[in-house]
């Protein structure tokens, strides 16, 4: 195997490669230069001070101080004697977690020349399959990783683009609830991140044709081509950045549209790698050399070993890890430069979710769900975040959120500015403000939902903005075989037609029904209006095609006028979803920690905890409301560049 790979140098010639990331040398050198002077702190050590631990207390009422929701979600710190330590590893740097964020970390320090203890819950056999079952690991959770500028994406025709323009878009979404420092960060490096993800990749071609020419695959969720790839198969995984194994969310190229897509106020970029695969995620095939490579460079991976509690000193910095391992015992790491958590969310533990999950919290409750109800399968359960607590940190302030997504009536294109119409019939928000629409539906009558097009339907969905969720034609024949779809469902059939999904890989299971009449009476019918509704329903879209036609747009909620397409030529199209004042945790929660530009947990009065940095879903300052897409991916991206970029600025202390 060839080890021709750059180490340092390689971020700042990645950094400048295009105009469009020019400031990410000089962020670079601010961020990774931790020891020097306006830097981060040092490592362990330096003069005592009074470490705060107040967020660690609880109050009358039974809440943790500083946090507003019910009951003691954090307990106490585990109380650990030096003599039921079994076993002391001393090492440079410690990574508590080996998922996309404690990957990039072991990856980043050791490229600094450090060794590495990278400390996983979870055994080997989560995330690749051992056992030639052929089944979907899913040690490492999701497949896209969203980035800006990597020379991958523009060699693909898309950048180099304003990264000071897409940090503000982040922000924007979040209506400042973030640390703008910390989206910088990702914007601007995130692509020397995914070029030196792809470099070591690379540099292991022999082996990855030799290991994964012909692996064996069930389950597979796929169609490519217009045909369903078939359930169990052998297939040629040995160069996942090739087309169709990985694509990039991109518009219809029939559209002609211009990067970013401005719609409701927002802006969208085709700024990612989905590394489908044939399962839907298949980023193992990736990730597993990158792990080699950390190994054969100074890194050792231990799994089957759960972060129990932090190390600290008098002084109040970190100084290393306990854990326990697969047969209970107790297992000491030191490190010499510092701790990355990188431990993921918390969806795994409900009183967590039902305490810091504020907004969600309520509409639960007022729905009759209780914290129970919020229970999560998964190993991810906070434990990053309460070690960084006990240790003196805090988790940034409500609102808190998840990734949640999408919103309203979508068809089998996904989120799209078509017209939308709730119970009663009525037009209710601009459709283009996608980032909107969850809120937006919970406040609307519960119950029935839909969306209303007609023959011209491609001219909304083959422009349509690129938020997660949303069309992606970044597979060649998503649009031929949506159109041959939408062509196939039956005109005048009450029970409609199913059309094939072309928003995500799974399209095996992803699609919807839509009808299809020859008039919009017809079409009320068909999707559950009756009475007033069935009025409100055809007055809303003569109302609607009115504001198409006219000079001012759409002045009830101002939809941009490209989106404002009459709908009035048959045969019309429709869809129903529903909405309901009642919502859950999904997927991952999106809170972490607060830490300063470098990724330095803070304590609760704002100073540094020498020792002890974040990343992933333990690092704060990135969501503020819950998930936000300029471009999808982005939470996989930011764990991946965040970790990357820890483990080089612990790596130098």
């Amino acid at each position: 195997m060839s080890k021709t790979v750059s180490r340092r140098a390689f971020l700042t010639s990645a950094a400048t490669a295009t105009a469009g990331i020019a400031a990410a040398s000089a962020f670079a050198t601010s961020a990774f230069a931790a020891g020097g002077p306006g830097g981060g702190p040092g490592g362990p050590g330096g003069p005592a001070k009074e470490v705060v631990y107040a967020s660690a207390e609880t109050t009358d009422d039974g809440r943790v101080k500083g946090y507003c929701g019910p009951g003691d979600w954090l307990g106490t710190k585990p109380e650990i004697a030096e003599d039921q330590i079994t076993q002391t590893y001393d090492v440079d740097v410690v990574v508590l977690g080996g998922g996309h964020a404690g990957l990039m970390a072991t990856l980043g320090a050791v490229d600094e020349g450090c060794t590495v203890a990278t400390v996983e819950q979870q055994p080997w056999s989560a995330f690749v399959d051992l056992d030639g079952t052929g089944a979907n690991m899913g040690g490492w959770y999701g497949e896209d990783i969203g980035h800006v500028n990597s020379q991958f994406l523009i060699d693909r025709g898309f950048g180099p683009y304003n990264t000071g323009e897409i940090a503000a878009e982040f922000c924007k979404r979040a209506a400042g609830r973030v640390n703008p420092d910390i989206i910088k960060a990702f914007v601007q490096n995130s692509g020397a991140m995914f070029d030196r993800y792809k470099e070591v990749y690379d540099s292991y071609e022999e082996e990855r044709k030799a290991n994964d020419s012909n692996v064996h695959l069930t389950g597979t969720l796929v169609v490519i081509d217009g045909e369903p790839v078939a359930d169990e198969g052998d297939f040629d995984m040995s160069n996942m950045f090739d087309y169709p194994l990985c694509n990039t969310q991109a518009a219809w190229s029939g559209a002609n549209v211009e990067y970013p897509i401005e719609c409701g106020g927002y802006k969208t970029w085709p700024c990612n790698a989905q590394f489908y695969g044939y399962h839907g995620n298949d980023i193992e095939f990736v990730h597993k050399y990158i792990k080699q490579y950390t190994e054969e460079n100074g890194a050792t991976w231990y799994f089957e070993h759960t972060g129990v509690e932090l190390v600290q000193n008098e002084a109040g910095d970190v100084t290393g890890l306990i854990a326990t391992d697969a047969d209970g015992n107790y297992v000491q790491f030191n490190a010499a430069k510092g701790v990355i958590l990188c431990a993921g969310d918390y969806i795994g533990d409900p009183k967590m979710c039902w305490a810091l999950l504020n907004e969600g919290m309520e509409w639960g409750e007022r729905s009759g769900a209780t914290s129970e109800d919020w229970a999560s399968a998964g190993p991810r359960s906070g434990a990053g975040h309460k070690m960084g607590i006990w240790a003196g940190g805090m988790i940034e302030p409500t609102p808190r959120g998840w990734m949640a997504i999408g919103g309203g009536a979508s068809g089998p294109w996904g989120t799209c500015p078509l017209l939308t119409l709730n119970s009663e019939g009525k037009r209710f928000c601009n459709e283009g403000a996608i980032a909107q629409l969850q809120a937006v539906c919970l406040r609307q009558p519960a119950g029935l939902s839909c969306y209303v097009t007609d023959a011209n339907w491609k001219q909304t969905v083959g422009s349509a903005p690129l938020d997660h969720g949303a069309p992606n034609f970044g597979m060649d024949d998503y649009m031929v075989q949506l159109e041959a779809g939408m062509n196939a469902v039956e005109v005048g059939n009450p029970e409609g037609g199913f059309v094939v999904g072309a928003n995500l890989a799974e399209r095996k299971m992803m699609g919807g029904t839509v009808y299809a009449a020859n008039t919009l009476e017809e079409l009320a019918d068909m999707l559950g209006y009756e009475g007033d509704a069935k009025q409100n329903f055809l007055d809303s879209i003569a109302h609607y095609n009115e504001l198409c036609a006219s000079e001012d747009g759409d002045t009830d909620y101002g939809k941009d006028k490209a989106y404002m397409v009459p709908i009035d030529t048959p045969p019309f199209y429709g869809g129903t979803s529903s909405t309901s004042h009642s919502t859950s945790p999904m997927m991952v929660t999106m809170s972490g920690l607060m830490t300063d530009a470098a990724q330095n947990v803070l304590k609760t009065d704002w100073t540094k905890i020498k020792g002890l940095y974040a990343a992933g879903n333990c690092l704060g300052g990135r969501y503020g409301f819950g998930y936000s897409a300029p471009f999808a991916g982005n939470s996989v991206g930011m764990a991946m560049t965040h970790g990357w970029l820890a483990g080089h600025t612990v790596g130098q202390l």
